[in-house]
């Protein structure tokens, strides 16, 4: 009787022991697991806050060609209505060559322009030129004979008038789905080039910044600072790194 009974009591206290520690493991596993997230949280939150301080700039150079093929592939292939838009670049300023078919006008044009800025950031991705000479009427045909010295005399009798170029104004006054090709404030010209781009390459903007740029013979100089958040898809430096639906109990808690 008394060899039962102990042997019971043993098989209690045995029962007992792996219990407790099997939830001493498990007790173990779980703070392991907060453990290794805060570790983890703590370096990834340390790098991302130390990469968006990183203030250093990287020197970019972009070819006249490079330049064009963009304007053609996210601008003229774009707009109907714009045959072509390129440019050649000179040491501190550029030339900007355009032709357009606007209700019945064929006309290509060129005018000299200073860059004022260039923004390609995650916010704004535009153009910004300052006009420094008149518009040079290279070729000027119309379907209908009157048409062409009608365009003439409009061009001469606005210098005349307002006593600048009407560049400005007619590229304002193309209307692509409602929204003005481009924007001016006096001889200043605006051209908003996001509204063309694609969510990837908006995307791939947000990997860095142009700060500034220069104007040189043939080449465009960028000043870029990297966003190295970005490009290594850190994403929000606060966020868990090991989440709920890393759980790997999560399809016995569905089962149940």
């Amino acid at each position: 009787m008394n060899d039962t009974t102990n042997s019971k009591y043993d098989a209690n206290e045995i029962g007992a022991e792996c219990y407790e520690e099997t939830f001493d493991a498990a007790r173990l596993f779980d703070s392991f697991l907060i453990s290794w997230q805060q570790t983890l949280g703590n370096i990834k939150h340390n790098y991302a806050t130390a990469a968006d301080s990183y203030i250093d700039e990287v020197l970019l150079t972009a070819s006249e060609q490079q330049i064009n093929d963009a304007l053609y592939r996210f601008v003229t292939r774009n707009v109907k209505m714009l045959h072509d838009v390129h440019l050649d670049l000179h040491d501190g300023w550029l030339r900007l060559y355009c032709t357009v078919d606007f209700h019945g006008i064929f006309a290509s044009v060129a005018s000299n322009f200073e860059l004022v800025n260039l923004q390609l950031d995650r916010h704004h991705q535009r153009l910004i030129l300052r006009q420094i000479s008149d518009t040079d009427v290279i070729e000027l045909h119309t379907r209908q004979w009157y048409k062409a010295p009608l365009a003439k005399f409009a061009v001469a009798s606005y210098r005349a008038i307002m006593r600048k170029d009407p560049l400005p104004f007619i590229l304002s006054s193309i209307k692509i789905k409602g929204v003005p090709f481009t924007e001016h404030k006096d001889d200043v010209i605006y051209l908003d080039i996001g509204r063309w781009l694609k969510a990837d390459h908006k995307d791939k903007l947000r990997q860095a910044q142009v700060n500034h740029a220069t104007l040189k013979n043939e080449q465009l100089l960028l000043k870029l600072q990297p966003n190295f958040t970005e490009i290594f898809s850190f994403g929000d430096p606060n966020a868990d790194i090991i989440t709920a639906k890393d759980n790997p109990n999560k399809a016995d808690k569905k089962a149940d």
